[in-house]
């Protein structure tokens, strides 16, 4: 639970950033983390979709950019670096009021380097796979300085 609850604190911060996060994902819901995964859900709504009536591959890569943000928060990290690399591979698509499973990893966290996986979802149809590459020495020294920060009041 006391990874699931730092999520969601790292998740309302990119909300009250607003911007594209705030916009694309406002209906994102954290169901459950564990040191280094998180699972969350999005029901895809009009505003996701392509001009063909499927879940648009923008949509799909943010989730993938977010998911992987969120895995490495789930491993006590505040903040979550900055992108470096992100692929996608988009598997089948996805239609208006499906309910979007987004499976996320945090398959290692490095110095400098975190790399992640994310596998969206419908039911047993897998959606799109991602891997996400994070530049997080940055976000290691940031995350030090608040932690001094609380511990010293």
């Amino acid at each position: 639970m006391a990874a699931l609850n730092h999520c969601k604190k790292v998740w309302t911060n990119f909300l009250s950033a607003g911007g594209f996060d705030a916009q694309a994902l406002s209906g994102l819901k954290l169901i459950s983390a564990s040191k280094g995964s998180i699972l969350c859900e999005l029901q895809v709504e009009k505003q996701h979709l392509n001009r063909l009536g499927g879940c648009h591959g923008g949509l799909l890569s943010t989730i993938v950019d977010i998911g992987g943000s969120l895995a490495i928060a789930s491993e006590e990290m505040q903040a979550t670096g900055v992108s470096t690399d992100l692929n996608v591979s988009f598997v089948s698509g996805a239609k208006i009021g499906d309910t979007l499973s987004i499976n996320s990893k945090c398959d290692k966290l490095g110095g400098t380097l975190a790399y992640t996986s994310v596998e969206i979802s419908v039911g047993d149809k897998i959606v799109a796979l991602g891997r996400h590459t994070k530049f997080v020495r940055l976000a290691h020294q940031q995350n030090a300085k608040a932690k001094a920060s609380s511990g010293s009041q």
